[in-house]
């Protein structure tokens, strides 16, 4: 047991690492054991899990690095937001409580604030949890986990690819949380369609930025 609580700590603490570095960024699995004070075993097992996940690419007898992120990838993972954050909004949009309602409002004011101090990284996780909410009201445990499992695969974009975000990403969410509390469908659905696409944009402008 207490292998697998150091394998998912240096599991995390080399996310958090990735995701500011730039791609190609080569890692050492015993310098990064080093900086973390952890032994070699589950700081290994951390980067073999993320090796399978996508984030990083392993060359034999070279060592581990992290993996470019292709546009068509990051498109695609849009494609399935697109797909699967409609069809649960449709299931939960009677289902909200005062309490998710006012969670979502404080979710947003932190998100505005992260955002002011320039922490992409927050603001994206801020971002997922928001998103989550819907999902977990819905208590689909296999949609939730697929929705998990997308939002991981595009958070390993660097902080430049997502530093185009901006105030209209809140704006958007804020539009988002009053049609939901007054219960208008199309209203919410609308704002919800048109924030997945200009999320999408804003992450393919970060993207060329990093590419020029």
């Amino acid at each position: 047991m207490l292998k697998d609580t150091l394998s998912e700590k240096a599991y995390k603490a080399l996310k958090e690492k990735i995701v500011t570095l730039k791609s190609g960024s080569y890692l050492s699995a015993r310098q990064f054991a080093n900086e973390i004070g952890m032994s070699y075993t589950p700081v290994r097992e951390a980067f073999l899990r993320l090796k399978r996940e996508g984030a990083i690419k392993q060359v034999p007898n070279v060592g581990f690095f992290v993996e470019t992120m292709d546009l068509a990838d990051v498109f695609q993972y849009y494609q399935v937001r697109e797909c699967i954050e409609p069809f649960v909004l449709k299931k939960t949009i009677n289902r909200f409580t005062p309490e998710h309602i006012a969670n979502i409002r404080s979710l947003i004011k932190k998100q505005a604030e992260v955002l002011a101090k320039g922490n992409i990284l927050q603001y994206m996780r801020l971002d997922a949890q928001l998103h989550e909410i819907m999902f977990k009201i819905y208590n689909n445990k296999h949609l939730l986990d697929l929705y998990r499992n997308i939002r991981e695969q595009y958070m390993f974009c660097s902080n430049k690819i997502g530093i185009t975000y901006d105030e209209d990403a809140i704006h958007e969410h804020e539009l988002f949380i009053d049609a939901i509390e007054i219960g208008d469908l199309a209203k919410a659905l609308q704002v919800l369609n048109t924030h997945i696409e200009n999320a999408k944009q804003r992450m393919k402008e970060g993207y060329i930025n990093v590419l020029e």
